[in-house]
């Protein structure tokens, strides 16, 4: 079997099948308390919680230090990886750890044998809103500004459709952005004749830059009379690049331009502060590296824009009214109150939201800050030792403000997709090529993320020393 499994949230080609049947709930608890030092913290496992027993560095709230191997290995050792791999490509799609993936077949078990009691009892009101708001202490929002969506894309088509805009207006966005951010601009234009303006990142001189204020430059100059709504990346899923997004969304708020971020890298790999950018919306996952199941997200409208961003895919009251021109009923009023009304559009995917529920509690659990370490450290790692290789290019700025866990390079004479096929079948290691030959743009990448051991980094950093000298043959 070759195909990814969307509906267990399982990757074949990089995930141990074998492991899925080893797992229960007595035999993972009894390996996680096996397995871990003193100190106690609870996950959610599927409409239940469990006390695991966590290592004595979590318990200081701080968590283990980036370079603490043996502790490292452990929360590497929580993944259902096959044995052998490296995976490296987080920045695709995060593989959960056994905490997550078993909440969520849990949740699914329940949802089909007791879907009745399941949503009024587990899936109900009060857990919802308590993942709301869970999620929204994670990056620095209120709980009426956060919408659960089924990926980043949805969230920046509902930020993209959603505001009003008049033919002649302006709307911008870069050639280094996602196309799920680009395109569903370019479709609008098309539709209601908007003006387009592409900010141009394509020099050499923005991977790296040098400096923040070389890319903050760019945008001032970029946003005209015209220009209503900016869309750009938080982190560039082409080079890594952290882009200065609280001086950016300062500099368009001045010049009366609404902000879509496109946060598709950043939830679990570094903290967020939606507050603290100053983003009038922000759209990001949950399924990559805060390692929550597929099709899973969030969409975050600050408070003060919320009636000034159209639900665009709805099913709820209208003016106050349903279709039968009456007063909505409790649950449906209740049910679309800030954020919340951007979700109401039909069925739920239960079993998804658990994942979200765990993956968030096993990120806690770790801390926030010591996984933003963690990865910085391997990036680092990376980084450092791929400069050390002649004929290796980085595009990936060693400045902490403007990088964390993406690292781009490329090795001089070999095809990216060559590379990321050489690196597979000799060595297990599982990253990408980004190629956008329209703008000049074919680089390989590498996601480190808390599954990837510094064992594993500098087998990569071998296999590249090896490939740039000796080539592929």
């Amino acid at each position: 079997m070759n195909r990814v499994d969307t509906q267990r949230n399982f990757d074949p080609r990089v995930e141990d099948p074998q492991a899925l049947s080893r797992l229960s709930r007595r035999g993972f608890l009894g390996g996680m308390l096996g397995g871990m030092a003193a100190g106690a913290a609870v996950l959610s496992f599927g409409s239940k919680a469990f006390a695991l027993t966590t290592p004595a560095a979590t318990t200081s709230g701080k968590g283990a230090a980036p370079d603490d191997e043996r502790y490292w290995e452990f929360v590497a050792s929580q993944f259902l990886l096959r044995k052998g791999i490296a995976y490296m490509n987080t920045g695709t799609r995060g593989p959960s750890p056994r905490t997550v993936h078993m909440a969520q077949l849990d949740a699914l078990h329940e949802v089909n044998a007791d879907y009745f009691g399941f949503t009024k009892t587990g899936c109900n009101k009060a857990f919802v809103d308590a993942l709301r708001q869970k999620l929204a202490t994670f990056i620095g929002a209120k709980p009426t500004e956060i919408a659960f969506t089924s990926n980043t894309t949805e969230g920046m088509i509902y930020g993209t459709l959603g505001v009003d805009l008049k033919p002649g207006d302006e709307i911008a966005f870069t050639n280094h952005d996602h196309p799920s951010g680009g395109n569903p601009i370019l479709l609008r234009a098309a539709r209601e004749g908007l003006q387009v303006r592409v900010i141009d990142l394509a020099d050499r001189k923005f991977h790296p830059p040098k400096s923040s204020d070389d890319i903050v430059k760019v945008f001032d100059a970029a946003l005209g009379p015209k220009t209503k709504l900016l869309s750009f990346c938080h982190v560039n899923y082409t080079d890594g690049c952290v882009m200065p997004v609280k001086e950016i969304c300062a500099l368009a708020r001045a010049k009366g331009v609404m902000t879509l971020v496109d946060g598709a890298q950043p939830p679990g790999m570094m903290q967020v502060d939606v507050h603290d950018l100053g983003c009038d919306m922000y759209a990001g996952p949950c399924h990559k590296w805060l390692l929550a199941s597929m099709y899973t997200g969030f969409f975050y409208v600050r408070e003060d824009r919320l009636e000034q961003v159209w639900p665009t895919m709805y099913v709820g009251a209208v003016n106050g009214k349903t279709m039968y021109g009456q007063p909505p009923p409790p649950t449906m009023a209740a049910a679309c109150v800030g954020a919340a009304k951007y979700e109401y559009h039909g069925s739920i995917d239960y079993p998804a939201k658990f994942a979200v529920n765990a993956a968030l509690d096993f990120h806690n659990q770790l801390t926030p800050t010591a996984i933003e370490a963690r990865d910085r450290y391997l990036a680092r790692r990376l980084l450092h030792g791929l400069r050390e290789i002649d004929g290796v290019e980085v595009y990936t700025a060693d400045d902490p403000q403007l990088s964390c866990g993406l690292v781009a390079f490329t090795v001089k004479a070999i095809p990216t997709v060559q590379l990321v096929e050489t690196l597979w079948a000799r060595h297990g290691i599982y990253l990408r090529n980004v190629t956008h030959e329209e703008i000049g743009w074919d680089v390989n990448r590498a996601s480190m993320h808390i599954m990837v051991t510094a064992k594993q980094t500098d087998t990569l950093l071998g296999a590249i020393a090896e490939i740039a000298k000796k080539g592929i043959g």
